[in-house]
C-alpha cells in the first residue's frame, strides 16, 4: 500500500470548506476564526469578540483596525502590542491603558505621543504634566487630524533606538522577536507562554501555554508537536492541519477530538483509525507498526503535508 497516495486521495475526497472557522458566531467575511463572535472582515482571531478589520488577535475585545494583539480591549490602530486597554495608534507597547500615539512604552497610563517610556503617567511627547494640564492639552491635540499628529511624531519616533528584539516578561534563553512570558525558544516569533521550542510562530493565546514544539504555526495550547499548522489543544502530534483537541496522532487534516489516529481526514470523536478506517486497539498498533516500517524502508517517513498534497 502506498500510504501517502491513499492519504492524499482521502484528503481530496470531498470539497474543502470555503473558510476555516470553529465555534464562531456572527463572523461575516472572516477566516480562521475560533471561539469568537461578532467579527467582521478579520483573519486569525481566537477567543475574540466585537472586532472588525483585524488580524492575528488572541483574546481581544472591541478592537478595530489592529494586528498582532494579545489580551487587548477597546483598541484602535494598534500593532504588535499586548495587555492594552482603551488605546489607539500604539506600536510595540505592553501593559498600557488610556494611551494614544505611543511607541515602545511599557506599564504606562494616560500618555500621548510618547516613546520609550516605562512606568509613566500623564506624559505628552515624553514630558510629564499634572493630571489637569495633561487632560486639557490632550483634548486640544485630539482636535487635530490624525495625519497631522503622525506627521509631528514620526521624526521624533525615528530618533528613538529600536530594540533588536521584543522580549517581555521572560525571554530567558530566547532567540527571536515578539516573545512574551517564554523561555528556551529558538527562532520564534509572535509567541506567548511557550517553552523549549523552535521555529514556531503565531502562538499568542495568553491562557494556553505551549511547549516542546517545532515547526508549528498558528497554534495555541500545543505540546510535543511537530510540523502542525492551525491547531489548538493538541499533544504529541505530528503533521496536523486545521485540527483541535487531538492527541497521539500523525497526518491529520480537519480532525477534531481524535486520538491515536494516523493518516485521517474529516473525523470527529474517533480513536484507533488509519485512513479513516476503524480498528481495535491491538489491530491499530499492528497496522501502524507495519505502515511505519514500510515508510522507513522506503526512506519517506516524516514527509511533510505540503509535500504529500502538492
Amino acid at each position: 500500500m502506498d500510504f501517502y497516495a491513499e492519504f492524499k486521495k482521502l484528503c481530496f475526497s470531498r470539497p474543502h470548506n470555503a473558510i476555516s472557522s470553529r465555534t464562531a458566531d456572527n463572523c461575516a467575511f472572516s477566516d480562521y476564526i475560533y471561539g469568537s463572535k461578532n467579527i467582521y472582515l478579520s483573519w486569525f482571531l481566537r477567543d475574540a469578540q466585537d472586532c472588525y478589520y483585524c488580524e492575528h488577535i488572541a483574546r481581544g475585545r472591541d478592537c478595530v483596525d489592529c494586528i498582532y494583539l494579545s489580551a487587548c480591549e477597546l483598541c484602535y490602530e494598534c500593532t504588535d502590542c499586548s495587555n492594552l486597554y482603551n488605546c489607539s495608534f500604539l506600536q510595540d507597547c505592553y501593559n498600557c491603558s488610556h494611551c494614544d500615539f505611543c511607541f515602545d512604552c511599557m506599564n504606562c497610563k494616560d500618555c500621548f505621543g510618547s516613546f520609550g517610556l516605562r512606568h509613566k503617567q500623564f506624559c505628552i511627547f515624553n514630558k510629564p504634566y499634572t493630571e489637569d494640564v495633561y487632560r486639557k492639552k490632550v483634548a486640544t491635540l485630539k482636535k487635530n487630524p490624525v495625519d497631522k499628529i503622525l506627521h509631528i511624531l514620526r521624526p521624533e519616533f525615528d530618533k528613538h533606538p529600536r530594540l533588536y528584539a521584543r522580549q517581555v516578561k521572560g525571554g530567558d534563553n530566547c532567540y527571536g522577536d515578539y516573545i512574551y512570558f517564554s523561555k528556551n525558544c529558538y527562532l520564534c516569533f509572535n509567541v506567548r507562554n511557550v517553552e523549549n521550542s523552535g521555529y514556531v510562530g503565531e502562538i499568542m493565546d495568553p491562557e494556553l501555554p505551549s511547549g516542546e514544539c517545532y515547526d508549528c504555526n498558528e497554534a495555541d495550547g500545543i505540546n510535543f508537536c511537530y510540523d502542525c499548522y492551525d491547531v489548538k489543544n493538541c499533544a504529541n502530534c505530528n503533521f496536523l492541519y486545521s485540527c483541535s483537541n487531538c492527541s497521539d496522532s500523525e497526518y491529520l487534516r480537519f480532525c477534531y477530538n481524535c486520538q491515536d489516529c494516523f493518516g485521517c481526514a474529516y473525523l470527529m470523536n474517533k480513536q484507533y483509525c488509519i485512513l479513516n478506517r476503524q480498528f481495535t486497539h491491538d489491530e491499530y498498533l499492528l497496522a501502524l507498526k507495519q505502515i511505519k516500517e514500510d515508510l522507513h524502508k522506503a526512506g519517506t517517513h516524516g514527509k511533510s503535508l505540503a509535500d504529500i498534497l502538492k
